[in-house]
């Protein structure tokens, strides 16, 4: 759970904005009844039940008023309510008490996704308590998709509505559903079924050949292997997404390129920080146009019956809209939870005996919370100011080469790899050196090693000239000698870094007030 004034750079970054705030029970049964209508139903309301139980505490500020200091320098009188619910599709249908192939967001046929053949309208839970007391249990399931006798755990809050809660996914609604699931998949089918599977894994071969020598660049990941990995993650979608539409050109039909473009172009614009009215409005262009070239796929066999059964498409429709009542979807990704369920439940199980692990892991979750919690009141109070930095390097040999390995630095808040740049205030230039590096000993200058890694005859001079400029600058000293007679000396050990990372910043960069990552 998350508080709602964060902003959405804090939720990204790792930094506590998520709180774990309980652990749900999974109910276990045999194998003779565990497929039994009865025991799923129990499952299901189970969760909606233990919500309900874990939130009850809040139910108080959500009805009396509470004088609270605003963002705007006055107390008001608050009153709270429940925001929006990260969750993939699976748990949405969950939530929201409908039937898997529904949409949680509107009564759209799980047939007729598309609209095609008639309007939908939105839920709301006042919509469905009404049709749940005029029509039975059969009906509610074939007609409206609604499972009529599980109760959501938001019916014991004022003021909440699961079908609006429901937020967009960037993750598993758009770059592991729509691009990895669908078109990536559906480029596969069309090259099998336009020139046999033979040639359709020719080009597909033509296709990791080429992902595979992509220059390398800044935010680009390499794939040596091409895209052809057995288990995907989000990272991995994310980045094959910024270069799997230039590998395709002259190996595709126009209209399967532009339907990726589209799609694209519309990943990227919903994952801005700052939305505005044209935003919204280029947002709602790319996902027409990729309406439109995406019917090459029916046209051409890939989807026969077409797309109004794929909810994870259809959810794209109501994010305009989703974007308006809760702002840039970029905070509200199902990836900022999975990263917390890795540092709240994965990393404390692994520190556990494994035994009756949960009572450990909840005291290890404990044990951080007063750890951060303390961190931060001893930085506000000054006391890790001009903490002594460590000195020891680690060093390990590796084909007769010493490799050393610096001493970490410190860092306040770590972001997400692929989440873009952060806002915030404007940084220092800065240069980071590869981690690993070579020694050499520096004796004279017709030290071989200096002189086969630096292609300059003049090295030594160089080094000693500018370490004089270094020491005039610093505590102003005088050498007379331009000739190098009396430069200063320099017998110490050199490493040679093999790549840099360089940080500027750029006022051009329409990404962050912070410039480039």
């Amino acid at each position: 759970m998350a508080l709602g004034n964060h902003h959405n750079a804090v939720r990204r970054a790792h930094h506590g904005a998520v709180a774990l705030i309980g652990f749900l029970a999974i109910p276990k049964m045999d194998k003779v009844n565990k497929d039994t209508l009865a025991f799923r139903k129990f499952r299901c309301q189970i969760f909606h039940s233990s919500l309900a139980r874990i939130l009850r505490s809040l139910r108080p500020g959500m009805t009396i008023p509470e004088v609270t200091l605003c963002a705007d320098g006055h107390f008001w009188h608050a009153i709270y309510g429940l925001g929006p619910y990260i969750a993939d599709y699976p748990e949405q249908a969950l939530l929201a008490c409908i039937v898997q192939g529904w949409c949680p967001k509107c009564t759209a046929r799980n047939t007729d996704l598309d609209g095609k053949h008639g309007p939908s309208i939105l839920r709301s839970c006042e919509h469905t308590e009404a049709l749940v007391e005029l029509l039975d249990l059969g009906t509610l399931w074939t007609d409206y998709g609604i499972v009529g006798d599980l109760v959501p755990f938001t019916n014991d809050f004022p003021h909440a509505d699961i079908h609006e809660l429901i937020a967009p996914d960037i993750l598993h609604q758009l770059i592991k559903g729509t691009f990895k699931d669908h078109l990536v998949e559906w480029v596969g089918e069309y090259l099998a079924l336009k020139y046999g599977k033979a040639q359709a894994n020719k080009i597909l071969s033509d296709i990791d050949r080429r992902i595979a020598v992509v220059p390398p660049f800044t935010g680009l990941r390499h794939f040596p292997e091409g895209c052809g990995f057995k288990q995907w993650t989000g990272d991995d979608s994310k980045a094959l997404m910024k270069v799997y539409l230039p590998v395709l050109d002259g190996l595709l039909p126009r209209d399967i390129v532009r339907s990726i473009r589209s799609l694209v172009d519309f990943c990227y614009l919903a994952r801005q920080d700052v939305h505005t009215s044209d935003t919204i409005k280029d947002l709602k262009t790319a996902l027409a146009d990729f309406h439109k070239y995406r019917d090459i796929f029916q046209t051409t066999g890939v989807r026969p019956d077409g797309f109004s059964s794929l909810p994870r498409q259809h959810s794209l429709m109501h994010w305009p809209r989703s974007i308006w009542e809760y702002g840039a979807p970029n905070g509200l990704c199902s990836s900022i939870t999975e990263s917390k369920h890795i540092k709240a439940v994965k990393e404390p199980y692994r520190c556990s005996n494994h035994y009756e692990a949960l009572a450990q892991m909840l005291l290890t979750n404990q044990r951080l919370d007063k750890l951060a919690a303390s961190r931060v009141d001893f930085s506000s109070r000054g006391m890790l100011d001009n903490l002594p930095k460590p000195d020891a390097r680690h060093t390990q040999k590796k084909h007769n080469v010493e490799v050393l390995s610096p001493p970490e630095g410190s860092v306040s808040i770590v972001i997400d790899k692929d989440d873009g740049a952060v806002a915030c205030p404007r940084m220092p230039d800065s240069i980071k050196l590869a981690t690993k590096y070579r020694r050499c000993h520096y004796h004279d200058q017709a030290n071989a090693n200096i002189l086969g890694h630096v292609d300059w005859p003049t090295f030594h001079i160089l080094l000693r000239q500018f370490l004089r400029d270094h020491l005039i600058q610093v505590n102003n000293l005088v050498y007379h000698d331009e000739d190098g007679d009396v430069l200063p000396e320099f017998t110490d050990p050199i490493y040679i870094h093999y790549s840099a990372k360089s940080i500027y910043y750029a006022p051009s960069d329409p990404s962050g007030t912070g410039g480039m990552r």
